[in-house]
């Protein structure tokens, strides 16, 4: 069933979510029948990291244009409120969520929504034949040659362009797949269960209990243990999981995070960066 979703993308100062940020913030809301409703385009203010001149030369955004824009604190909220509810979709999706979970916990923010995302870098790779998958080259496939690459509202429309394209193929395959079933029966049974299975699968650690850590409003951490995990959509680099936490809480965060959080200087690493 078509639902209502948000293209996103993310300009940064680097590929580390700890030690780089975001520094543009481009996001595109289309209802249940792809009509585009809404855009978010944002510059946002760097604070602990450098624009450097290969980020200016890949993304045009010169450390003078940040001087007087909003920093992350400001805008986060807004962006949350944007996405709310919705399906997010990126292309190499791993990347933007690891620097949007980071932001929530650079932020302090609580009570953040799962966020249910759809990957068009993994899908892409699963669904057509292409001789590189990145972005830039579905530019012509898509006849959105105009569009300059590494904009953020630049790749949020070549990625919704591609995201459509992507569900028509894959809505053409269900229904074949449907004719040779009575019954379609894509996931199985639904559980949290934290098997040893899983555990290799993640790549988390076998025999200690997981952890879980997060900080208050007065950004002191705190550790919880991780009593199940669900996978929600796997990638080609980790996956979207949503963790139920000993308090009953439930968290949804990227599987490389996790793993990361399983390391003995998690918090101190943290702190220093």
């Amino acid at each position: 069933m078509k639902e209502k979703y948000v293209v996103f993308d993310f300009e940064t100062t680097g590929f580390s979510a700890q030690k780089n940020e975001i520094i543009q913030i481009g996001a595109v809301k289309y209802d249940e029948n792809d009509v585009e409703i809404a855009r978010f385009n944002q510059l946002v203010k760097n604070q602990r990291s450098y624009v450097s001149s290969e980020i200016t030369k890949l993304t045009g955004i010169r450390p003078a244009d940040l001087l007087n824009q909003p920093t992350i604190e400001e805008i986060l909220p807004k962006f949350l409120a944007f996405i709310k509810d919705h399906l997010l979709v990126a292309h190499n999706a791993p990347f933007d969520v690891s620097f949007l979970y980071q932001a929530i916990i650079d932020c302090a923010l609580s009570g953040v929504e799962a966020f249910r995302v759809y990957d068009t870098l993994t899908e892409s790779k699963r669904l057509l034949t292409m001789s590189s998958y990145a972005l830039e080259n579905f530019k012509s496939v898509l006849g959105m040659e105009e569009l300059r690459s590494h904009d953020a509202l630049n790749d949020c429309l070549i990625t919704a362009k591609l995201y459509q394209y992507l569900q028509k193929i894959e809505y053409s395959e269900e229904l074949a797949f449907a004719k040779e079933a009575d019954q379609l029966d894509l996931f199985g049974e639904m559980t949290d269960e934290i098997t040893v299975e899983l555990r290799r699968e993640l790549h988390l650690p076998i025999t200690k209990a997981l952890v879980y850590y997060h900080q208050d409003e007065q950004r002191r951490w705190h550790r919880l243990e991780v009593v199940g995990i669900h996978i929600e959509r796997t990638y080609s680099t980790g996956a979207s999981l949503t963790i139920r936490l000993y308090d009953g809480e439930k968290v949804a965060i990227h599987s490389d995070f996790l793993k990361e959080m399983q390391k003995a200087n998690f918090v101190n690493q943290m702190e220093e960066d």
